[in-house]
Order: C-alpha cells, then structure tokens, then sequence
C-alpha cells in the first residue's frame, strides 16, 4: 500500500511537473504532450486500475482545452482555438487523451495477465516441489538395498536439473541418458507423440555405444513405448521379435540392439505426455520391483516436463509483453514497423548460433524486443523527421538510451534486459554512446543487437532512403568489424543468415517469415 503511494505521488507528481515545465516554457501541449507518456506507462506498470486511470486522466486534463479556461482570466495565451472533441486535426487534442488511456489500459490488461499466470505458475511450482518432496521422503524410506540407494541418486539428479532451468528438450535427453547408465541396459529413451500425433519421436540415452543417439521418429501405437501411450499403463515384451505389437519398430530394435523391452508412461494431470523405455540385449522377464522403479523415474519425468514447459510459457508471456510495448511505441513510426520484431529473431538466430545457454539467448531476445523502448520519450517532430537531424536533435535521439534503461530498471522482469536497452548503441572502438564502452567491456548481448540492429536499419525502407541490397549491406557490416561491431558476433549473424537462407530457399530474407 504505501508503494502505491509513493508511485502513485511520484505519477501525479510528473504530471503536474511536466505540465509547469509547459506553462513556463510557454511551449503547446501539442508540441511537448510525448513527455506524458512517461507518468502515464510507468503509471500503468505499477498501480492499481483507479490510481493509474486518475494519472492517465490528469494528463488528459493537461492536454485538453481545460487549462484555457485559466488563461483568459489571466490574460494568458490560450492553447486551443477550436476545443471541440471532434477536432483531429493537427490543432486538435481529443487524440491525446485516448492515447493516454489506450496505453494506460492496454499495458495494465499484459500486466494483469502476466501476474496472474506467474501466481498460477507459483502454484503449481509449489505444487511440483510438494510433489518432489513427497516422493523423495517415500523413495528414503524404501532405499534398504544398494539398487534403491542408487534409484535415489538418479531421482536427486533430475530434481537438480529441473531447479536448474533445463529446457524440455534437455530434460528428456538427459533423463534418457541417465536411465540408460542406471539400468546398464543397451538402448533406454523418452519417447514422445510429435506435433500431429501421427508418429513417435524418442530422445535416446545409450550406455554403451554413445552418451546420445540421434533421434528418430517411429510408428505411433507400435512397441511397448506406443502401447504405454496408448492405454497409460507400463508394459513388457520379453521379446519383441515375437510380439505382435513389434512390426515396423522389430528393424529398429534389431539395429539398436535390443531383444526384450518395457515402457513406463509419463503422465501430468491425467494426460499421457509419453514414455521412459528401456531396452535389453537378452530376453528378459522384467520384475515388479524394475517396472516400479521405471514407473518412479517416470513420474519424476513428469515433473521435469511440467516444470520446463512452466518456465517456458512464462518466458513467452515475458517476450509477448516486450513485443506489446515495443508495437505501441512503433505505432508512432510506420516506418519501423515489425522492427523490434525482426530483432528478436536476428538476436535469437545469433546468439543460438553462437552456444550460448537458453537462458541468456532469453534474456537476449528480450533485450532485443525492447531496445527502442526509451523512444518513447523523444518527440515526435524529432522520431518522425524525414530530413538529417540537428546536432540539438540528435543529442534528443542519445538519450533514448538511458531513457530505456530506467524503464527497464524499474520493473523487476525486464531487469536482465536492461544492459542490453542501455549499451545497444556502444561501438567497438569505443566511439559510441552513452558511457563509450570498448571491445568486450560492451555486454555481449548489446553487441549483438548492435549488429543485427545496424542490419536491419539497412535493409529496410526508411523516410530518408529506400533499403540497400542485402549484399551492399553485409558489405557494410564487414568493414565495419573492429571499429563500429564486434567481428565475431558479424561473422556469425551472417553465416546464420546464410544458414537459415539455406534452409528456407525462397526467401530473400529471414523476417519473410514475420510477415
């Protein structure tokens, strides 16, 4: 309540601040009203709907005819000749305020969502770690033999990557691999439906030939893993050569070296996401004891799925949030629509290509997402003009930068974005603003939205200028390097951009894909 207070003091406090700075400087509200938009958004991120309404109103207030009403009586010049509502000229001021509450409502509505699917992700976080915690406490207790004392590692091992952020697709690899060097069994793997249903894609851990097999996509509803899909029981075949349920998967299990086999499904809220299978050499009857504890490992499977594909949807829900505000501050410019957009997916594109982990390529497509988002305070006669900027000009655009930063440092989950917004226009040589950092001094992520920012500046239509060639632009990346861009990150955007060209013949470009 009383950080309401404070930010609620320091909304209203802006605006009447803002509103002096025009009556002094005897500037018009519709030259000067871009400043609003600071109280107003920062207003809306942090309060409640009726302190934050009141804010977006008091700059409504400040930009409509109303304080005309002073004026006469004071002998003051009046801001508006014409206040009627429906005046949308350039001379009008109805635009304002339903800007004003347009953002003030649009960015609360993604906070609100935001808020209630990390309280709903909170708890099923809780949830699951309840879950672990019961499991491990039941799994002590049943540990009287060197087998259980080993199971019980292996669960502890899970539990450590599912705190430490592991991906689904790392999860399901690396519990393959862990199931298959605690069973010592030839083949043992993940197997999962694909997107369509309609076939088996299984993510192996093999204990004596490789730490990974590729993966491979088999028949759905064949082997044991299908039939464990299928009915949401485990099952066994000590022979699959004989089995019924084996016909096109009885090659398969011939070159991966395996002749009987059980399977465990993976179940999370009542719905099977796949199943943990272990394959032996030699004909086999599996125990109740080896399918209890593959049914175990399975559940602890679960778990680690449940808990990725959480962090994943709040990661989306972070990026989403970006991309909103990122449209709502590029909705002034036409001519850089879809720009923070194409960002993201050249920053992602890179930094994947460069090996970094899922966590930084996140924090990197963010930063990305969000660079331009302190040009929310720069006017629109300077964002907008077509012709080469004024020194004074300029020096206006340079403080986007800073601007960004703060907005980034004032709300907790964009705070891995802000070395990125605030250094994204350093140079290598250390020529660059704001604090002319040099080489690897720049945050690794800034240098990489420098390059991809300055590519895609190039390549698109501008007030000023149409879009270069993409060869005259890569060109200009490349003797570029060592003085205004990083060389790595440069040579790596573009052997990605090439890959991904490649990959995707008929496209010209990566961004095609946006549109």
């Amino acid at each position: 309540m009383r950080r309401n207070s404070l930010y609620f003091a320091g909304g209203i406090g802006s605006t009447l601040a803002i509103a002096a700075v025009i009556e002094i400087t005897g500037g018009l509200p519709s030259q000067l009203a871009h400043l609003y938009y600071i109280p107003v958004v920062i207003s809306a991120l942090m309060l409640p709907a009726k302190l934050r309404l009141t804010v977006a109103l008091l700059a409504s207030v400040a930009v409509s005819p109303l304080p005309d009403l002073l004026h006469g009586p004071l002998g003051l010049n009046t801001y508006y000749d014409d206040p009627a509502p429906w005046n949308l000229s350039s001379g009008g001021w109805i635009v304002r305020p339903v800007a004003f509450f347009a953002v003030s409502t649009v960015a609360s509505a993604i906070i609100k969502e935001r808020a209630a699917k990390a309280e709903a992700e909170a708890g099923a976080k809780l949830l699951g770690e309840r879950l672990i915690q019961e499991r491990t406490a039941k799994h002590i207790t049943m540990a009287t033999s060197k087998h259980r004392g080993k199971e019980l590692n292996l669960l502890s091992r899970i539990d450590k990557m599912i705190l430490g952020g592991a991906t689904e697709t790392e999860a399901l690899r690396e519990i393959a691999r862990l199931t298959a060097a605690f069973t010592g069994s030839p083949v043992a793997g993940i197997v999962v439906p694909d997107e369509h249903g309609k076939l088996l894609q299984m993510f192996y851990g093999h204990s004596e030939a490789s730490e990974r097999l590729a993966e491979e996509r088999l028949p759905i509803g064949e082997g044991v893993s299908g039939w464990a899909i299928m009915h949401g029981t485990v099952a066994t075949s000590p022979n699959v050569f004989n089995d019924a349920r084996y016909m096109k998967m009885a090659e398969f299990a011939r070159r991966a070296g395996y002749t009987s086999a059980a399977a465990a499904p993976i179940v999370l809220d009542d719905e099977v996401l796949g199943a943990l299978f272990v394959g032996r050499a030699d004909e086999h009857n599996f125990t109740s004891d080896e399918l209890a504890t593959l049914q175990r490992i399975a559940d602890q499977t679960a778990i680690a799925v449940a808990s990725a594909r959480q962090r994943h949807s709040l990661e989306e829900l972070a990026h989403e949030t970006a991309i909103a505000l990122s449209d709502a501050i590029e909705s002034r410019d036409p001519y850089t629509g879809d720009h923070c957009s194409r960002l993201a997916e050249y920053a992602t594109l890179t930094a994947t290509a460069l090996g970094l982990a899922a966590k930084d390529v996140q924090s990197i497509r963010l930063g990305a997402a969000l660079h331009d988002i302190g040009k929310i305070t720069v006017p629109d006669h300077v964002l907008k003009k077509p012709d080469k900027l004024t020194p004074d000009e300029y020096a206006i655009i340079k403080q986007h930068c800073y601007s960004g930063g703060q907005i980034c440092k004032r709300v907790p989950f964009l705070h891995v974005a802000y070395p990125i917004v605030y250094h994204h226009h350093e140079r290598f040589d250390g020529r660059g603003y704001p604090d002319g950092l040099k080489g690897d001094r720049i945050p690794l992520g800034a240098r990489i939205v420098t390059v991809v920012d300055a590519y895609d500046a190039m390549t698109s239509d501008r007030p000023y200028r149409k879009a270069l060639p993409l060869a005259e632009a890569e060109t200009i990346l490349r003797d570029g390097t060592g003085t205004q861009w990083d060389p790595e990150i440069v040579d790596t955007f573009l052997s990605a951009m090439d890959t991904a060209a490649k990959r995707e013949p008929t496209l010209s470009r990566l961004e095609h894909s946006l549109l």
